[in-house]
């Protein structure tokens, strides 16, 4: 009897790296095949409390990525976490993730599914997926802001995040801004994310940003106000981030990118300035969607394994 090696390539074609994006209101995860294919995705509610404890909470994620890659081989696991994340790979986030801040988690989740974890915040695993495959379109100086339930920000220099002088990555979310009164637990009295966020735009609308949007588009003026206000409130921290780091193209991720021809105007108006220092990058809409976080996060994994890659 004789015995044939596995092809490396079926193999390939089989694995995926599992990209989570772990957001304060939701979790999304893909199985990304190694021909930057989603094989498969999952969205879910995030846990903000775990009274079964650790293990519970580890397993039932766990759980989660084993059912999103069901029917594949399971290579290595990327997160994408609402930050702050630290050096060492720990969430410390009370605000948004208490039930994931402060544990191993990507040491838990490699005990449990025996593959390699890796973590960054949000905003990271947001741009290196734009970067890597959508909208980013592979520049060697990105800026990916993502407004979800809070602001993340991010830049990447030749597709590598910057990181502070303590290792990690800036919250320029939380920087002051020009406007009304938005206090935020970050202890400013007017916080970027407090007036920018996808949970501010929710409340400038009445939690009918929709249907608000759809009336805008079709012209009515008091709900183009609104969403002209908003663009403002986006594009006052943008020009600080714009004038600092001098972006070659700026990419909005999170579900309000959608409404970027809405918010635009504002935006642009926010970053007038005088020659010479206006610096206007393309600004675009992210092109993966809502996925963008948790795709970053697969491409980030498949840095962990060696496994067979197809040529």
């Amino acid at each position: 009897m004789t015995s044939r090696r596995p092809d490396p390539d079926a193999l390939a074609a089989a694995s995926v790296t599992v990209g989570v994006d772990l957001g304060g209101t939701g979790t999304r995860l893909v199985a990304l095949d190694y021909s930057g294919t989603v094989r498969s995705s999952l969205t879910t509610s995030t846990r903000h409390d775990s009274p079964a404890g650790v293990s519970q909470l580890v397993a039932d994620l766990a759980g989660l990525i084993q059912g999103v890659a069901a029917g594949t081989v399971l290579d290595s696991v990327g997160i994408g976490a609402s930050g702050p994340v630290d050096p060492h790979g720990i969430v410390r986030n009370d605000d948004t993730l208490p039930a994931y801040s402060h544990i191993p988690l990507t040491d838990l989740l490699t005990a449990h599914l025996g593959v390699p974890c890796v973590i960054e915040n949000d905003a990271v695993a947001a741009a290196i997926g734009e970067n890597a495959s959508g909208a980013g379109n592979q520049s060697s100086a990105l800026l990916a802001i993502t407004l979800g339930t809070g602001v993340g920000v991010s830049i990447l220099t030749d597709n590598t995040p910057y990181r502070g002088s303590d290792g990690t990555h800036p919250e320029a979310g939380h920087i002051p801004v020009p406007g009304p009164p938005a206090p935020c637990y970050c202890g400013l009295a007017t916080c970027w994310e407090q007036l920018a966020s996808r949970t501010a735009l929710d409340a400038l609308t009445g939690n009918a940003t929709t249907e608000v949007a759809a009336k805008a588009a079709a012209g009515d003026q008091p709900c183009r106000r609104i969403f002209d206000r908003y663009g403002e409130h986006v594009g006052v921290g943008l020009s600080t981030l714009t004038a600092i780091f001098r972006p070659a193209r700026v990419v909005i991720c999170g579900s309000p990118a959608r409404y970027l021809p809405l918010i635009k105007p504002g935006i642009n108006r926010a970053l007038t300035r005088a020659q010479p220092f206006t610096w206007s990058p393309p600004i675009v809409a992210a092109a993966l969607g809502e996925y963008s976080g948790a795709i970053g996060a697969a491409v980030m994994a498949r840095a962990l394994d060696n496994s067979p890659r197809p040529s």
